[in-house]
């Protein structure tokens, strides 16, 4: 739908000044051009979206649902392919599998996203509230005057501000001098695989292990992903052996249990996922937001939630600084080193809870945090 949209070419001919101009069309670019765009900005969201038919990253707890609501966008989530997701499940610290079900929050349940169309839906509603998109990537960011001169392909525009929402690579924001200080690594080698009709369970479940820790979830279409996140040794080992992630997850107690109704779709996948922030998350008319600014590792289940909500408040943020309210960016700065520090207690918590395998290197590492 939004490949059929102008590319920057043909609308550098009918517009080249711009209010905001997003890099990066994910969940925290697209809700900050929404933002924007209800508030009458002229808003140019860039992003070249590779094609995809899964995407990593599906859990949404349900403490998302309000800033949902308040955006407008509860309904089309509510009414999409996605799955409710009841509750978690866990053997951290045991073997055995403790329950945590939502039925008891207050906040209500999450969801299990299909990623593409919740992506999809995000954008959408940035378009229809008034933001432009446009198929393109920023390549370079110059100040101009009190402007800045933005360089895609074969082409350039001008805007007063700009929000990294480019991912982890942070790009425009490093440009500008900005730092991303990382944490332990961690990856993720991840594979996606056809569940048959047996297969209804509506938790997440997560297993430690002795050389890291297993996650799976039920998505939308009959399909179960399934992710082994350890360290770097451990990832490269797969990576030459494939096979050892088959063997590390034969020996799981627990997920296990489902290599009885799966047919793997495809091979293995391999991301960076350890936590990692910008040492500045804000500059001269110039913002980071979402992955951008703040990773979270993913033990942590929050990073789509951090992405709406930072998202939300980038957009808010530059719509008050473009109004002359440049308190709003002091605020947006400390408002994401307290979500850091708090993330970052919990973080260490949780690892510091699992004492089985105090001895092997992926532990170690993290008892140290």
């Amino acid at each position: 739908m939004l490949n059929n949209l102008k590319s920057l070419e043909e609308l550098d001919s009918i517009k080249t000044m711009w209010d905001v101009v997003v890099a990066g069309a994910g969940p925290a670019g697209a809700i900050a051009a929404l933002v924007l765009a209800q508030a009458g900005c002229q808003v140019l969201l860039i992003d070249d979206i590779p094609t995809h038919t899964h995407k990593i990253g599906e859990s949404l707890p349900g403490a998302s649902r309000q800033i949902l609501h308040n955006l407008g966008l509860l309904a089309h989530i509510e009414s999409g392919s996605h799955l409710p997701c009841y509750g978690n499940a866990s053997a951290w610290g045991t073997d055995k599998l403790t329950i945590n079900d939502f039925i008891n929050d207050p906040r209500g349940t999450g969801w299990h996203l299909d990623r593409v169309q919740f992506d999809e839906t995000l954008r959408l509603e940035a378009l229809r509230a008034g933001a432009v998109f446009s198929k393109n990537r920023v390549k370079e960011v110059i100040q101009h005057h009190n402007t800045w001169k933005i360089s895609g392909k074969d082409c350039q525009i001008y805007s007063q501000w700009w929000i990294d929402a480019t991912g982890r690579s942070a790009a425009l924001a490093k440009s500008q001098g900005a730092i991303c200080q990382k944490d332990i690594p961690l990856f993720a080698i991840y594979r996606w695989v056809a569940t048959s009709q047996d297969d209804t369970e509506s938790r997440t479940l997560i297993e430690a292990a002795p050389n890291g820790w297993w996650y799976t979830a039920r998505l939308p279409h009959q399909t179960r992903v399934i992710i082994f996140h350890t360290n770097t040794r451990e990832a490269t080992q797969i990576q030459r052996h494939p096979d050892l992630w088959n063997t590390y997850l034969e020996q799981t107690k627990h997920i296990s249990q489902y290599l009885n109704k799966i047919t793997y779709q495809d091979s293995h996948y391999i991301i960076e996922t350890g936590g990692s922030y910008l040492n500045q998350v804000a500059g001269h008319q110039w913002i980071a937001t979402g992955d951008a600014a703040l990773n979270f590792d993913p033990i942590s289940s929050q990073g789509i939630f951090n992405a709406l909500y930072t998202g939300m408040k980038a957009g808010q943020t530059v719509y008050s600084a473009l109004k002359g309210d440049l308190t709003a960016i002091s605020d947006y700065m400390h408002r994401l080193k307290t979500i850091r520090n708090t993330y970052y207690r919990h973080h260490t918590f949780i690892y510091q809870s699992e004492t089985r395998w105090n001895n092997n290197p992926f532990w170690i590492s993290r008892k140290s945090l």
